[in-house]
């Protein structure tokens, strides 16, 4: 099994490292042996990656989507200079190499049960810095890295396509986002949805001056039922406010095809102290947000009895280096048993920040929290693990920071189904 990112972080040499990540895309050879396959073939798409098999759009591209483990699909070509296999499945094209395809029998069915299920995709997003007229880089350009000017049309005109034909978003959590004085709007936001379109709406807080919390959603297939900004009182650790920016709270409620109420869920949005070393800070302030919540459930602002409950943020935190947060295993484990989307092995969860001179994806601060209580959200996602998409890094590290973010998107899909809470 190949797992570059990881290998990054435990510090391989960068030319070797670089001729795995080569190796694992290009060389369908390099790895485990499975027979081979000729067009016209039925075959299962399968990696030991919870995320998905990565299929792209060209032979060779690097770029690429994850399909989900199990997909039965059809060979319908074989390019000669790669090896690689275009595939297609219930209408979806694409090319992935030898060793994610298993041959079987028979005709593949129109669509795989897993497909049959509607799914909505919800994530996070930090955009770093979303202001029109303030410069981007920090802190990289005082390490000799570039400043990015302010963002043009252009720019936010790449940001909705991410949005809308990447990542496939019905709910974002957005970090980083200015906001008009003292009011819950943005000119940036709004000037985003011009690109979006008007089915699409947001909710921004207060607190945070011009990098605030907001949830940016689809009116078409989500209705929002009750947002509440959860004010905390300044408290300081680690030389910083727990909460500086007020972590945002939206209620809502997924539509089906045909507009029929289905199940909620509760969105909440985090962003924490800057600062991989303000262990305390964050612990605090995770502490914090648990009875915060708590709290919103007893008193009515939230259903009584509400279970699916979805965390997403920059955390500013890693699951993964030495400082030990209290937070990512046994959150709340009392209450809705918070289970962090993301596996204990830090080498099958990449980098979701450019970081570093030159950038390279390293930090593994932005994640999901699903509720893991009995009927909680846990239970009605696709997969267990959130989907960082390095796939929107197409054009390279620096033209992505440059017009788009410095952070990578991280979703999850959530099954639409009845509500049983």
């Amino acid at each position: 099994m190949c797992m570059p990112f990881g290998y990054f972080r435990r510090g391989l040499p960068w030319l070797a490292a670089s001729f795995l990540v080569l190796a694992c895309f290009v060389f369908p050879a390099f790895g485990e042996q499975l027979h081979a396959q000729e067009v016209g073939d039925t075959v299962r798409l399968e990696s030991s990656n919870p995320q998905g098999v990565p299929v792209h759009p060209a032979a060779g591209d690097m770029s690429y989507v994850r399909w989900a483990n199990g997909t039965v699909a059809t060979v319908t070509a074989i390019d000669p200079a790669t090896g690689w296999f275009r595939v297609e499945s219930a209408g979806n094209v694409g090319w992935v190499t030898r060793r994610y395809l298993t041959v079987i029998p028979g005709e593949p069915p129109e669509a795989e049960p897993e497909n049959e299920i509607l799914s909505y995709v919800v994530g996070t997003w930090n955009l770093e810095y979303l202001h029109n007229t303030r410069s981007r880089g920090f802190p990289e350009y005082i390490h000799g890295g570039p400043r990015y000017a302010p963002r043009t049309d252009a720019d936010y005109q790449r940001i909705a396509q991410v949005v809308t034909t990447q990542l496939f978003a019905q709910i974002l959590v957005l970090n980083e986002i200015n906001g008009r004085g003292g009011t819950t709007r943005s000119d940036e936001l709004d000037r985003l949805i011009g690109f979006l379109g008007l089915n699409w709406a947001y909710e921004l807080t207060r607190s945070g001056r011009n990098q605030r919390v907001a949830i940016l959603y689809d009116t078409q297939v989500v209705r929002r039922d009750g947002c509440v900004e959860i004010a905390v009182a300044e408290e300081r650790l680690n030389r910083k406010d727990i909460f500086d920016k007020d972590p945002l709270a939206c209620l809502f409620t997924f539509l089906d095809a045909g507009g029929q109420a289905r199940n909620d869920v509760l969105v909440v949005g985090l962003h924490l102290a800057s600062g991989q070393d303000r262990v305390r800070n964050h612990n605090r302030a995770m502490e914090v947000l648990r009875g915060r919540l708590q709290q919103a459930f007893a008193d009515g602002t939230f259903p009584a009895g509400e279970t699916d409950i979805l965390i997403g943020g920059d955390l500013n935190a890693s699951r993964y280096d030495n400082r030990i947060e209290n937070f990512w295993e046994g959150y709340d484990a009392g209450g809705f048993a918070f289970v962090t989307l993301s596996p204990a092995d830090g080498t099958e969860y990449p980098g979701t920040r450019l970081a570093g001179v030159p950038l390279f994806p390293r930090s593994q601060i932005d994640y999901l929290i699903a509720s893991g209580v009995t009927g909680g959200l846990a239970g009605d996602l696709v997969q267990s693990v959130g989907h960082v998409h390095l796939e929107v890094l197409v054009g390279g590290f620096d033209d992505f920071r440059e017009h788009v973010s410095d952070h990578i998107p991280v979703t999850v899909r959530i099954r639409v189904v009845d509500d049983d809470d």
